[in-house]
Order: structure tokens, then C-alpha cells, then sequence
């Protein structure tokens, strides 16, 4: 997850896989554009390419291309995560006295950062994948430095 916002009434984190949906979309037009040429060629081919060869990438990118982002916002007293597809919007919203601190959730050589809470409630993983690199970590560092400042100014 990224930091887009850090300031004393506000933290925003948000996390969206840009490589893989440029790339699904390249991929798309190439294989729209590849078959539209065939089809004007007068072979019947080319429909075939665009069904499967733009179809395919487009159910990839429709179904497993999320962004997700979460805001902790003092003023409302609120933590809100948000996560949409092409065809799909949920979020969640928690108290921020509820919230104990961010973890990162370690699997393989890959991590997320989740939140943990107060009461007996399961950890809330911020992003459902699994990412590899030091981006957990300094998400949860810096959701848990904000949160030690909230709860100081509070």
C-alpha cells in the first residue's frame, strides 16, 4: 500500500495493481485491434481473436483487478477500508478505539498489513492479496505511528 495522505486529522493508504491492469489492457487492445485487422481481411478468424484474445484478459481484469484504501479519519473517529472491482464496491467501517495496531500477516515470502482490535475480533486484512517487498511493513509502520499520534493528541 501506498501513502497518500499523512497528516494529523488524516492517514490514507491505498494500494491498486497498475502494472498488471496496464498490462491486461494492452493486451486487450492488442488482441481487439490484431483481430478487428483480420476480420476486415475478410477472415473469419479474426472474430475468434477478438472473442478469446480481448475476452479473456477483459474477465481477468473485470474480476481480479482491485484497488483498495484505507482511511483513518480523526475527525470522524472512524478507520474505512474500501475495496472495488470493475463490477463491485465494498467497504467496512471500524472505530478507531477499537483498533489496536496494524500487523503484518506473513505467508511464504510474501506479506500484507491487517488490523488488529481491541475486543476478540479476527484480524481485518487491509488488501486481500499477499505482496512481496517491504510495502506491508511500512504500511503498518506507518498506520501504527499515526495511530500513537492520534491517540496522544486524544
Amino acid at each position: 500500500m501506498t501513502v497518500l495522505r499523512n497528516m494529523p486529522t488524516q492517514l490514507i493508504l491505498a494500494h491498486a495493481p497498475w502494472l498488471l491492469g496496464g498490462a491486461l489492457i494492452i493486451c486487450i487492445v492488442a488482441c481487439a485491434a490484431a483481430g478487428l485487422v483480420l476480420m476486415a481481411a475478410g477472415e473469419t478468424s479474426g472474430l475468434l481473436t477478438v472473442l478469446l484474445g480481448a475476452g479473456v484478459p477483459l474477465g481477468i481484469f473485470a474480476m481480479a483487478i482491485k484497488r483498495d484504501q484505507v482511511i483513518f479519519d480523526a475527525h470522524a473517529g472512524t478507520v474505512t477500508v474500501q475495496r472495488r472491482t470493475l463490477f463491485k464496491y465494498k467497504n467496512a467501517v471500524y472505530r478507531l478505539e477499537a483498533v489496536r495496531r496494524a500487523e503484518v500477516d506473513d505467508f511464504s515470502d510474501t506479506a500484507r498489513p491487517i488490523l488488529t482490535f481491541h475486543d476478540a475480533s479476527a484480524p481485518y486484512p487491509l488488501v486481500e492479496a499477499y505482496m512481496s517487498g517491504n510495502g506491508p511493513r511500512r504500511s503498518a509502520t506507518a498506520i501504527n505511528d499515526w495511530l500513537k499520534a492520534y491517540r496522544r493528541a486524544a
